[in-house]
């Protein structure tokens, strides 16, 4: 049997989870190996919806597919060495989905790979279960298939859509897409500070960049969270006008960049900037003004740039509301700390 850590760099994030509850599955029961009715039951519980749409697409019950698939780990083998250990068979699944993964371009096996290599084979523990329910193995691969390459075109759909600009690869963070990955926590309090940043932005005139203005930690990024899933998770919610908008989140280190801010411009990026006074004010401590820093507030000035800042009051104050020509463009959002009730 082979080592279980060999294996661990040689997944996706959902071909983690998926190992993870497999050999979590097997601790539980003091086994001490993973199987593939371990790797089956984490991929039913970890790929739940392709799981579950592919049974109901047999006309099977989703949940009694896991029953059958928990007695057979229950009546397992036990491992008896130190460690968690791979079975042999395991260990030619996992080469199998690696061959599935590299056919699609793919470097790591996602948990789609390894439920695609298991409807696929008609000796597999999925099909025996399968077939002991009445469904034929080459309907289940079949099946599979179907739901697998449709789930895969819109993954690659979400993918180009997006897909950042090589300037901003790395130093912008999409918000849309962690909202559409549901990896951001709904925004709980913030409906008001939400609706006033729509109204800006939904404005056709060149004063139409938001600046949210508050204290450190009163949640200036969760208000803009609160508007990426919106767009991606309740359109209709949202001004048709803004329901394409694509939300990036700068790091400061990388705006310095000329050749950044000036692919910015001509893409017409859409980008919120914490601390935004730090831009502004960049060069300042040397007397001077950063090329960066006149390109951003030129551009700005200019309505050729929206942008969603982030600051103190005190820090506005000191920075932005100087250059009354730049300050124009930008509409105040206060942001209070929330109350009690509101947390």
């Amino acid at each position: 049997m082979a080592d279980i850590d060999a294996y661990k760099d040689k997944f996706s994030e959902s071909g983690q989870r998926v190992l993870e509850t497999a050999l979590n599955a097997s601790k539980r029961r003091d086994q001490n190996y993973v199987s593939i009715e371990h790797i089956l039951h984490a991929v039913a519980n970890e790929e739940e919806e392709l799981f579950t749409s592919t049974m109901r697409d047999l006309a099977v019950d989703p949940r009694s597919v896991r029953l059958l698939i928990e007695k057979r780990m229950e009546t397992g083998r036990q491992h008896t060495g130190t460690g968690y250990r791979i079975a042999p068979e395991t260990t030619e699944l996992f080469k199998r989905a690696m061959d599935r993964a590299r056919s699609q371009g793919r470097r790591v096996i996602d948990g789609s790979d390894i439920f695609y290599v298991l409807s696929n084979d008609e000796r597999s523990v999925l099909n025996d279960v399968l077939q002991n329910l009445g469904v034929p193995s080459d309907e289940v691969a079949q099946t599979a298939r179907t739901r697998i390459r449709k789930r895969e075109k819109e993954e690659e759909r979400t993918r180009q859509k997006f897909e950042l600009p090589s300037f901003l690869r790395h130093f912008g963070v999409s918000m849309n897409k962690l909202a559409r990955q549901d990896k951001i926590p709904p925004t709980i309090g913030r409906e008001k500070e939400i609706l006033q940043m729509i109204e800006i932005l939904s404005h056709k005139e060149r004063s139409n960049s938001p600046m949210l203005v508050g204290e450190p930690g009163v949640g200036k990024t969760a208000v803009v969270e609160g508007l990426a899933r919106l767009i991606e998770l309740e359109p209709e919610k949202v001004p048709a006008r803004l329901r394409d908008s694509h939300i990036v989140q700068l790091q400061m280190g990388g705006l310095v960049a000329g050749t950044m801010l000036r692919g910015m411009f001509e893409e017409r990026i859409k980008g919120i900037i914490d601390e935004a006074h730090t831009i502004i004010g960049a060069g300042a401590a040397m007397g001077t003004t950063s090329d960066a820093a006149n390109m951003f507030k030129s551009s700005l000035a200019r309505g050729e740039l929206r942008i969603i800042g982030a600051t103190t009051m005190t820090e506005y104050k000191e920075y932005i509301s100087e250059d009354e020509a730049l300050a124009r463009r930008f509409r105040l959002v206060k942001v209070e700390e929330p109350t009690i009730d509101e947390t």
